[in-house]
């Protein structure tokens, strides 16, 4: 088994192909698995629920659950049903989203997420980790206790941080920060430190990085540079992402392409040999823990196997 601290991230759909890797992560050792929610499709926290019976010792995650949408008091109703099946087993990853998403896909107010962020954080804990809450905030006025002998989860809850407010307020709040997208010297520059200054704005030692790396099992950086363009477009329209691109030196061009040297910053590819090194470089560079994505490029089944077990050998 990997004493690397190394989670699997598995975008769904489809749901079952999503369960059946978690089954073959969990057997290849692979200590995490995380599953993110668009803001419209298959919901993630759901599927961890259904990952969570029918594995037994895999570490289990949601990448992010959308805020906006769900009301903290239940995800935390949700949450307790976890604590049943899998206890020591969960972490709850939230975020924000995109103010696209958020008013355009949902019609919600996305006006100030940091506030918003900071009271869901605040109820959700309070629930999981007292038992009872009684808030009264800008966006949440929540007032509700759980039976006597509820047995309380106490989740770790991390939250998905891309720009310095937002990294500020994980570094103050969260019990781990999300990165995605991010090349080694916005890792050093910019998300350590403003984790640690949120941290001890809080008076409380900096809590743990976790940053992504896309896996691709090839030599060839055409493939890469071609993928890389395709899983970005996904992303392009929101300027959260170019901000980040430009502090960390590779501002995009008018045509909103990816830079070369950003790619191969980012993107984790090779044989197996040079996989281990760039994974190992990404430690170097500042993440204590690695959220990796397997893209397949022509075998499915064969790639998420040998790249299951380079993981598991780190």
């Amino acid at each position: 088994m990997t004493t690397f601290p190394i989670g699997l991230v598995l975008f769904p759909p489809p749901a079952q192909r999503v369960l059946s890797t978690i089954k073959l992560a969990e057997q290849a050792g692979i200590p995490m698995a995380w599953v993110p929610s668009w803001p419209v499709g298959p919901d993630g926290l759901a599927i961890v629920t259904a990952a969570a019976a029918q594995t037994s010792r895999i570490g289990l995650g949601t990448s992010i659950t959308i805020t906006y949408p769900r009301h903290p008091l239940t995800l935390a109703n949700e949450a307790l049903v976890l604590a049943e099946i899998a206890p020591q087993r969960i972490r709850l990853g939230l975020g924000a989203s995109h103010r696209p998403e958020i008013e355009g896909t949902y019609g919600l107010d996305f006006a100030k997420p940091l506030g918003h962020l900071r009271e869901y954080i605040t109820v959700l804990r309070g629930l999981l980790w007292e038992g009872a809450i009684d808030f009264e905030g800008d966006y949440y006025r929540v007032h509700a206790r759980y039976p006597q002998g509820t047995p309380l989860p106490r989740f770790p809850i991390w939250l998905a941080a891309l720009r310095k407010n937002m990294l500020r307020l994980a570094g103050e709040l969260s019990d781990g920060a999300m990165l995605i997208w991010s090349p080694p010297s916005y890792i050093r520059s910019v998300a350590l430190p403003m984790l640690e200054e949120g941290a001890r704005q809080a008076g409380r030692a900096r809590p743990p990085l976790m940053v992504s790396a896309p896996l691709l099992l090839t030599k060839d950086f055409g493939v890469v540079r071609r993928l890389a363009q395709e899983s970005f477009a996904v992303y392009s329209r929101f300027p959260t992402y170019r901000k980040l691109f430009e502090e960390a030196g590779y501002p995009l061009p008018s045509d909103g392409k990816l830079p070369e040297e950003l790619i191969d910053s980012v993107f984790v590819y090779g044989d197996e040999d040079e996989i281990r090194r760039r994974m190992y470089a990404k430690r170097e560079a500042g993440a204590d823990e690695i959220m990796a994505t397997v893209r397949p490029i022509h075998d499915a089944e064969k790639e998420t196997r040998a790249l299951l077990e380079v993981l598991a050998s780190l």
